[in-house]
């Protein structure tokens, strides 16, 4: 489990970085609960490589257990950098490296 870090410049914002290996799925991100229209933005940096971030919307227990239900984001497995805004509340976020080294940057 990785708790998102409090922003310098926005003291109500959170945000995580991350670099995931090459087929490795990194271990889930906790969402804060945020408020109406809070939205999250998720970007992939996979270089050479290919990922994806994966979100849930299950019960923290659930997601604790390592029995959450796992969605793709919609921009599915992506190259380069990718960016994505999630409008919905979420539990919580990972990365997922298809293949190579990627990283992620989630801000909210």
């Amino acid at each position: 489990m990785t708790e998102m870090t409090k922003r310098d410049f926005n003291p109500l914002g959170y945000t995580h970085k991350e670099t995931i290996a090459d087929g490795v799925t990194g271990d889930y991100i906790v969402v804060p609960p945020l408020g109406d229209g809070t939205r999250v933005s998720c970007t992939v940096i996979a270089g050479a490589g290919t990922g994806k971030i994966q979100f849930t919307t299950s019960p923290d227990s659930e997601v604790i257990a390592g029995t959450a239900t796992w969605q793709d984001w919609p921009e599915g497995n992506s190259t380069g950098t990718t960016s994505d805004t999630l409008i919905g509340p979420v539990t919580a976020l990972r990365g997922v490296s298809v293949s190579g080294e990627i990283k992620i940057e989630i801000v909210v």
